[in-house]
């Protein structure tokens, strides 16, 4: 016999040996991204003209309050520096302990490694106690590398601790949903799909009730969380909401764990039709369906992205002219005037580009996630070559690339238009981020290689989409040389609109992925499949 808990603090130790990697990862990750724009915010608004011109702009504009809230103290550079970085480290710290806890909890259990552990002298909320904690353990040490950044920032140190506890909190909160989530879905894959849309929701709704001012704030952790008013009046009392909606949840989760079977969730997969598809008796049709959700789903959040852009832009002008080093941010120092639109634009373009690269990789790895589960091992023994099988995932990808980049200049144009500036455009600005298309596929094709050639060391490709997201939006403030910037193929493409388009590099590069393609054949066809 053994009590509910037993067995906890193994599992930790089991957990913290397995992530060794993954969560120095996230926290260097997030954790550094979020000190470098803490300390870079105080020495781009030196002066107290810089920090009135964006509080009169930025700390009055809807689309700001849409992605970051009504952030307190925003005509003081703490306020300032809370709201610029409050994008990245909230939804940062929200879908790090998404990741974490479904990682430790539903996905043991549809692996059936927590059926095996079960079988030993292991409490029924061992592992939900361990995953919950290892969570929250690591949303504290983001909160405490927040804090501890503003504070070397020489912030105030009330705000900073305000701001960091805020942070954790909210962390701790979305492990609770999360773990939720993990009762309610059979499938990892559909936890994370659950807990995602409820960060979602409650981001866009936080935004929602900042843009209108009104009670909707809080309907939302977000809200809660900014509520406590860091660098402004500072107030705990919020916190209460935070700590009890965990604690609901947790008995909530609690409840759920004692109360359903070992592997399966609370809503149960419906059957399936008695005969399937045509089209799912072939490699292509078959990775479609497994991959539409992932398709849709990035194509609509980039949508709405590309909306949110394309509404801000016609007041940018107003904001390089309030502060003059955003632009050197944007790599759009000495621009002429009447060209600062077109050199901010470039820069959306490139942003939104190198985030589709995020939906390429993920798609060839699903590859990975196959072949790992077993999965790829029941196809190919249906006589399905290998190369028709890996080759279905890279046409997959390269057509979900491209209906992510086309959607997210879709909504540029949508929301640009909205915003007033003019609908005759909107094709060519659609165009325009379509052009970014041959860097995204060499991204995707370097996936492929790995996956052909050393599959244990395919995750590195997500090394390549962190070092193309750094070259895109910090190259230019850090001075990157041009034989490191050189690596990454978003820098040899024309930056369009600003630059003329040449078709001569995009060819090049498209000729580079399919090479990379074809030696990522040639690897899977001649290595042992690696399964579970």
């Amino acid at each position: 016999m053994s009590g509910a808990l037993t067995g906890s603090r193994h599992l930790v130790r089991l957990v913290l040996r397995r992530d060794r990697v993954r969560l120095p990862l996230w926290l260097i990750g997030l954790g550094g991204t979020i000190a470098w724009s803490a300390l870079a915010v105080p020495a781009v608004y030196d002066t107290p003209e810089k920090v009135a011109g964006y509080a009169a702009t930025v700390g009055a504009s809807p689309v700001s309050y849409l992605m970051s809230g009504r952030q307190p103290g925003i005509d003081t550079i703490g306020g300032i520096t809370a709201n610029e970085i409050s994008q990245v480290a909230q939804l940062g710290v929200c879908l790090m302990v998404l990741f974490l806890v479904v990682r430790h909890t539903r996905a043991e259990e549809e692996s059936g490694r927590a059926e095996l552990l079960r079988s030993t002298v292991l409490g029924r909320h061992a592992a939900t106690l361990a995953g919950l904690g290892y969570a929250v353990a690591a949303a504290l040490v983001i909160g405490a590398l927040t804090t501890g950044t503003m504070l070397a920032a020489d912030l105030d140190p009330t705000g900073s601790v305000t701001y960091g506890l805020g942070l954790a909190l909210l962390g701790t909160c979305y492990a609770a949903v999360a773990l939720v989530a993990a009762q309610v879905s059979g499938s990892a894959r559909g936890a994370l799909g659950i807990g995602g849309s409820l960060v979602a929701l409650g981001y866009l709704v936080r935004g929602v009730g900042a843009m209108q001012d009104n009670a909707l704030v809080w309907l939302s952790p977000f809200g809660w969380a900014q509520s406590m008013n860091a660098f402004g009046d500072e107030r705990w009392w919020p916190a209460q909401f935070l700590v009890a909606a965990t604690a609901g949840l947790l008995v909530v989760a609690a409840r759920l764990t004692a109360h359903r079977d070992l592997g399966s969730g609370l809503v149960q997969p419906r059957p399936g039709a008695p005969r399937a598809s045509s089209r799912l008796g072939t490699p292509l049709g078959l990775t479609l369906r497994l991959q539409r959700g992932t398709i849709v789903g990035w194509s609509v959040g980039m949508f709405l992205l590309g909306l949110v852009y394309g509404a801000v832009l016609s007041t940018v002008p107003d904001l390089l002219a309030s502060n003059p080093d955003i632009a050197d941010y944007i790599g759009a120092g000495g621009v002429a005037e009447d060209a600062v639109t077109d050199a901010f634009l470039r820069y959306v373009l490139l942003f939104m580009a190198v985030a589709s690269t995020g939906y390429a990789v993920s798609s060839v790895l699903r590859m990975r996630s196959e072949e790992e589960a077993g999965r790829s091992e029941n196809v190919l023994a249906t006589g399905t070559p290998r190369v028709r099988w890996l080759a279905a995932t890279v046409v997959t990808a390269t057509g979900g690339t491209l209906a992510v980049l086309v959607l997210a200049g879709v909504g540029l144009a949508v929301g640009r238009g909205l915003a007033g500036g003019g609908w005759s455009d909107a094709v060519a600005m659609a165009g325009e981020q379509v052009t970014y298309a041959p860097a995204a596929l060499v991204v995707a094709a370097v996936a492929v290689a790995a996956v052909g050639l050393a599959p244990r060391l395919a995750l590195v490709a997500w090394a390549v989409v962190a070092f193309v997201g750094l070259q895109v939006m910090l190259g230019a403030i850090l001075r990157l040389p041009d034989v490191v910037s050189g690596l990454s193929p978003f820098w040899h493409l024309p930056g369009v609109p600003e630059e003329d388009l040449a078709a001569g590099p995009g060819l090049v590069e498209l000729v580079v992925a399919a090479a990379l393609v074809a030696v990522g054949l040639w690897g899977y066809r001649r290595r042992d499949l690696d399964s579970a």
